[in-house]
């Protein structure tokens, strides 16, 4: 895999080669992983604005999760609602995933019928999808978000401030969900972590967008994100809920909620949208910090496209369990981060998830043993 893009300044050659392989095409499908994120769809849009700019028609597809976020722009086929096109458009790009395993297998045709396909990622996995010169991967790098404010950088692009706004969400949120930020209801701007202020390319890209943002953007993007605030009753109900229902593995290092695909409070509140992702990473962080004993805390649930996965890990170890979690399961596809991530199934059979999800805590218990 050739890593092209670093979170510092991306050199002159790789920017305009990555321009050259987008503005030669006649439509670009902007490709988003299952269960998106805000850092994910605002790579997208970011991404999509740079075409429509250079007039190459384009489209954002996603595995569903669009209605859930407020930053908007153009066209996006929502494949909870929508089926995809019966071809594929010359050029594929996808944003913020690397690996076939974050796609559903219907997308995964889809994506490998494409004449020209590049993806921008900043996650690792053991089978990426392109091995050439069209794969920017950036380690480094704490979001996708930032990746391609360094390429507009790059390109020296006077980038609007719709635009910045939508990338300063997405870095918001992955920052947030890497602990560089947390949030607090006493403040309207995120609180900096000492990993935050010393990762040099991190803080400059993010104090770049506080510079050039208005106060009043910044704060409709926090208000945005921090939606423990604005909880409604059922959603407290459900918050308060899930230490309750929480289960650990033989040694009490690994803690896990299993959320009925039938569940009918899961259903009274959406099932699966940004306000209980945000309930249920809430208490997977709050958990790890509460238990000195728990060194990973997971949430099984259903979606629209299938049934989940989504851990976090004190001790980095997310990565280390998926790949274990292989051995004895090889169907299991899940990535992500070494302090959190998650994968799915792509199913909703109620026998076969809780057959795959036994198999994952057994993989997991073994893992810690």
């Amino acid at each position: 895999m050739e890593v092209s893009f670093q979170a510092r300044p991306i050199s002159l050659k790789t920017a305009e080669y990555t321009k050259s392989q987008l503005l030669k095409s006649k439509f670009v499908d902007i490709i988003c992983h299952s269960s998106s994120d805000e850092d994910t769809i605002a790579s997208a849009r970011a991404m999509k604005w740079f075409l429509d700019k250079n007039k190459v028609p384009s489209r954002i597809i996603s595995d569903g999760g669009v209605k859930s976020f407020q930053y908007k722009s153009g066209d996006t086929l929502d494949l909870s609602e929508q089926s995809l096109p019966s071809t594929s458009p010359d050029t594929v790009l996808c944003v913020d995933f690397s690996e076939y395993s974050r796609v559903s297998s219907s997308l995964k045709s889809y994506i490998e019928k494409a004449k020209n396909l590049l993806c921008i990622d900043h996650h690792k996995g053991a089978n990426p999808i392109l091995n050439n010169q069209n794969i920017y991967v950036d380690l480094s790098a704490k979001s996708c978000s930032g990746i391609i404010l360094r390429l507009f950088e790059a390109l020296k692009l006077n980038v609007p401030m719709s635009v910045k706004r939508t990338l300063y969400c997405g870095m918001t949120d992955d920052l947030r969900k890497n602990k560089y930020l947390t949030f607090s209801d006493k403040s309207l701007y995120p609180i900096k972590s000492k990993d935050f202020m010393a990762d040099e390319n991190t803080k400059y890209l993010y104090t770049k967008m506080e510079k050039e943002l208005p106060q009043n953007e910044q704060e409709k993007v926090v208000k945005h994100l921090n939606l423990l605030t604005s909880l409604t009753k059922e959603e407290k109900v459900f918050k308060d809920d899930l230490p309750r229902r929480i289960k650990y593995n033989s040694n009490g290092k690994f803690g896990y909620v299993i959320i009925p695909i039938n569940d009918k409070q899961w259903i009274s509140l959406g099932g699966d949208n940004k306000r209980t992702s945000a309930i249920i990473s809430n208490f997977r962080i709050s958990t790890l910090a509460n238990n000195p004993k728990v060194d990973s805390v997971a949430v099984f649930y259903p979606n629209s496209t299938g049934y989940r996965i989504s851990i976090h890990s004190k001790g980095d170890n997310v990565l280390k369990m998926f790949e274990h979690v292989r051995k004895s399961f090889p169907e299991f596809s899940g990535g992500g981060h070494p302090e959190r991530g998650g994968g799915g199934n792509f199913t909703l059979d109620p026998q076969k998830s809780i057959s795959w999800t036994n198999a994952i805590i057994k993989g997991i218990d073994d893992f810690y043993k």
